[in-house]
């Protein structure tokens, strides 16, 4: 379950209700740091609190459970980033064996000058 997606369906239906954090907790019987919590995405709220929430908001919430979603090149990238950092690899400043400069070239892979 992506709780950051959660969380900000859990927002933006408060919000459309005219609901601030306070008064949604108090609909709901809960307190206003479980619904920033909850919002931020940082708790996995349970389905009798995600209930209680939706009946408070007079409006559905709607979970989907096992779905994969795919990434697009533009979020692998910058995941691949957040990890790793922008440095460019390159393979011969490692200065490769000689079998493996060959297939650096096979595969079109030139020494920069």
């Amino acid at each position: 379950m992506d709780t950051l997606r959660l969380g900000r369906q859990v927002a933006a239906a408060r919000r459309e209700s005219g609901l601030t954090q306070v008064v949604l907790a108090a609909k709901a019987g809960t307190t206003q740091p479980v619904i920033s919590r909850l919002e931020a995405g940082r708790v996995v709220p349970d389905l009798a609190l995600l209930d209680r929430l939706a009946r408070a908001m007079e409006r559905p919430l709607f979970l989907v459970l096992g779905a994969v979603e795919p990434v697009t090149e533009d979020e692998r990238r910058s995941r691949i980033e957040r990890f790793i950092g922008t440095e460019v690899f390159d393979p011969w400043k490692r200065r490769p064996t000689r079998a493996e400069a060959e297939g650096l070239r096979a595969d079109g892979i030139q020494p920069r000058a």
